[in-house]
């Protein structure tokens, strides 16, 4: 990172500019609401609401334990995906069903892969739309919607979103935003799949540094670096912000009458319960063998 960069890094979490900042932003995040309340992004979302009605999901986390094996056992059910999950395509026909990106710094590096990922649909942060798109690439922008915290590392927000037509809840994980669009789908059923959890690096509400020496990497294999990177194997998380995220994502389910279970393999997420990955299969994988 340049020296410019950092400075700027630092400016933007001194809780004095915040404070300052505070009712600017508060002010422009209304107004981006209500334009988006406004688009055909808007209308494309409110036609997927409870389409996909009792029926099951998987979401899939871009975490170390997740292989091409297991990805191709879910080929024909619906799942979703984001971010760099293209880096693993070369080596399973699986394909998500549904793709998700609203890091920025993703979008900026990997827009022109996004863009060709394939024919499903594409949920892009609706600050990506200064790249543009066309009608084949079946992108759709999503509004994001938080507060504007004094204090950079704690993050947590009150609620998740009931209607994604009009935002989705910004939190510290892009799995527990793919659980708000896909309880807002209808989906009853949700699977999480490498969806570790663990982190090499992390970093608590306090903005204390955390080392777990006995994680090698953060992504699965294959895992490649954006432009610019020289690992794309480490990052760094705001770990007390994503746990709060997933507990909320847990009593937001219940509160919808939707069942979350962790199907990863392995892992240190506990918030859902686990069940056993092969389990799901078995009774379809016992007919075929007949």
């Amino acid at each position: 990172m340049s020296s410019k960069s950092q400075l700027m890094t630092r400016l933007r979490r001194n809780p004095i500019i915040r404070t300052v900042m505070y009712p600017i932003v508060s002010l422009e995040r209304q107004w981006n609401l209500y334009k988006y309340s406004k688009s055909i992004d808007s209308e494309y979302f409110e036609r997927q609401h409870n389409k996909y009605s009792g029926k099951r999901c998987f979401i899939i986390g871009n975490g170390p334990s997740l292989t091409p094996e297991d990805l191709d056992r879910i080929k024909d059910e619906y799942s979703f995906a984001s971010n760099k999950i293209y880096h693993i395509f070369d080596k399973t026909s699986w394909r998500p069903s549904f793709f998700l990106c609203m890091d920025n710094n993703v979008i900026a590096s990997e827009i022109e892969n996004i863009k060709h990922i394939g024919t499903c649909p594409k949920y892009i942060n609706i600050m990506a739309s200064k790249y543009g798109r066309e009608e084949h690439e079946n992108i759709w922008y999503i509004c994001p919607k938080g507060k504007f915290h004094i204090r950079q590392y704690d993050v947590q927000v009150d609620d998740l979103s009931d209607d994604i037509s009009k935002y989705v809840a910004v939190v510290q994980t892009v799995t527990v935003i793919a659980i708000q669009i896909a309880i807002y789908m209808g989906f009853s059923e949700i699977y999480l799949l490498g969806v570790d959890n663990s982190y090499a690096k992390s970093i608590d509400k306090d903005g204390k540094l955390h080392i777990d020496r006995s994680v090698k990497s953060d992504y699965f294999a294959g895992m490649k670096p954006a432009p610019g990177e020289a690992n794309a194997g480490i990052s760094v998380q705001y770990i007390d912000a994503v746990n709060y995220a997933y507990e909320l994502a847990r009593k937001f389910a219940k509160s919808h009458g939707v069942k979350i279970f962790n199907a990863t393999r392995g892992g240190k997420l506990e918030v859902f319960e686990r069940v056993d990955f092969d389990t799901l299969f078995a009774a379809q994988e016992g007919e075929s063998s007949c």
